[in-house]
């Protein structure tokens, strides 16, 4: 009997691409845009913060209803 070893053993990392969405917030808003073009965010003073759709929605946040 014999063991042929192929290196089978050993750990693969996979790398966990983010399927994500992007959102974009200006300051303290409590609306999200999708879209970093919106109006809304050109007329920004306090900054745009970027960050996942999931995130704004656990901050409270909701997307904006208008249509771009």
């Amino acid at each position: 009997v014999s063991l042929i070893s192929f290196g089978a053993t050993e750990d693969f990392k996979v790398e966990k691409k983010s399927l994500e969405t992007t959102v974009y917030v200006c300051g303290k808003s409590e609306i999200y845009h999708r879209v970093t073009s919106h109006s809304a965010l050109g007329r920004c003073k306090s900054g745009i913060t970027n960050m996942t759709e999931s995130k704004a929605k656990s901050l409270g946040k909701r997307v904006c209803k208008c249509k771009s």
